[in-house]
């Protein structure tokens, strides 16, 4: 009976860990798409610019 015990106690350990790493795995997946996202934004905000002042100077 005492291998039971332990292995139920050595399930609850492995589903603990299991879902702390996804966990930590979510938030640097949600951290990394904020990033890209903001350096996505970031790009095509300078690029607009250059476009309207290319297209300024043109005119």
């Amino acid at each position: 009976m005492k291998s039971k015990s332990n292995s139920s106690t050595g399930n609850i350990l492995n589903n603990i860990r299991l879902a702390s790493i996804g966990f930590f795995l979510g938030l640097v997946s949600y951290f990394l798409i904020k990033i890209l996202s903001i350096i996505l934004i970031v790009a095509i905000i300078v690029t607009m610019v250059i476009w309207w002042d290319k297209n300024k100077s043109n005119k």
